[in-house]
């Protein structure tokens, strides 16, 4: 006699499609995934998708609302409270922008780990729809973060903040995701304490900060 699969409830397929495309496109990116994939993964028939997200781009962003909704509130406050302060640092505003992330990683297990590696993931590919879709939760926090860091910089030229913040985004970004550098001790197998993954955050934070302060010798007319 064949076994029966037990029947999945909606909520349970609307999540299971949700864990199997975030890992899909850390893997393969968004342009690498199709729906077709997701539900095999996932386990569900291929309406589930669509009555829960419509389409790809819907379950990216049911992913990111999940996620930055929270995540950029904690931002917002933090650079809200710095904005009212009569002097900025380079170091605060740091603290300010990686912290949130740093914690959701560090506090949240295979999920904020999950996460972190989803959004780095989906930065590297620059796909327009997704950029566009992030765009919508990242709200006042570019904006915010860029006058800080004029405040806070007042020797670089606009110009030069704003393309040093590429770089910095792929660096923080990528850094965090990397499994080697928050999973052991570097050259073993033990696994790192939550002690030992802080101290590992404020040295990338310290190097994003040098890098964001260094002199400039690039001129804009």
């Amino acid at each position: 006699m064949a076994e029966t699969k037990p029947k999945t409830v909606k909520g349970e397929a609307r999540e299971q499609i949700l864990v199997a495309a975030k890992k899909l496109i850390v893997l393969h990116g968004v342009d690498g995934v199709s729906t077709r994939a997701i539900n095999q993964a996932a386990g569900v028939s291929a309406g589930i998708l669509h009555y829960h997200f419509g389409n790809l781009e819907g379950v990216v962003e049911a992913l990111l609302e999940r996620h930055m909704v929270p995540l950029m509130k904690a931002r917002l406050s933090a650079m809200q409270s710095l904005e009212q302060q009569p002097e900025v640092t380079v170091r605060a505003v740091m603290d300010a922008v990686i912290m949130p992330l740093a914690k959701k990683l560090i506090d949240e297990g295979d999920t904020g780990v999950g996460y972190v590696r989803f959004l780095a993931r989906l930065y590297s590919d620059h796909n327009p729809t997704v950029t566009k879709i992030a765009g919508k939760y990242m709200g006042q926090n570019p904006d915010i973060t860029f006058r800080l860091l004029q405040r806070a910089l007042p020797h670089l030229a606009p110009q030069v903040i704003r393309l040093r913040t590429l770089p910095f985004a792929h660096g923080l970004l990528n850094t965090l995701a990397d499994p080697n550098l928050f999973a052991t001790e570097t050259g073993g197998s033990q696994a790192l304490s939550k002690k030992e993954k802080w101290k590992r955050v404020g040295t990338l934070i310290e190097f994003l900060c040098g890098g964001l302060s260094a002199p400039s010798d690039i001129k804009f007319e």
